[in-house]
């Protein structure tokens, strides 16, 4: 299953816990969920249990998004 994330606007510096990779995925996990950028595609977390990341943004590393997990 893929869910595509939300993108937002960059977060003011402080306001959130913002990760930076220069690789994708950022993530890897054992469950049956790949979270993908909401504007380019790219997976950012791979095979992550539903709900395992949350309350974070990750800056994509393929097109510089800002996508948002729930």
């Amino acid at each position: 299953m893929e869910i595509k994330l939300s993108i937002i606007p960059k977060p003011s510096e402080g306001s959130r816990t913002v990760l930076e990779s220069k690789v994708s995925p950022v993530f890897k996990g054992e469950g049956d969920v790949n979270y993908i950028c909401g504007s380019c595609g790219a997976i950012l977390a791979e095979k992550i249990r539903r709900g395992q990341i949350g309350n974070i943004v990750v800056h994509c590393p393929k097109c510089g998004q800002y996508n948002e997990f729930p």
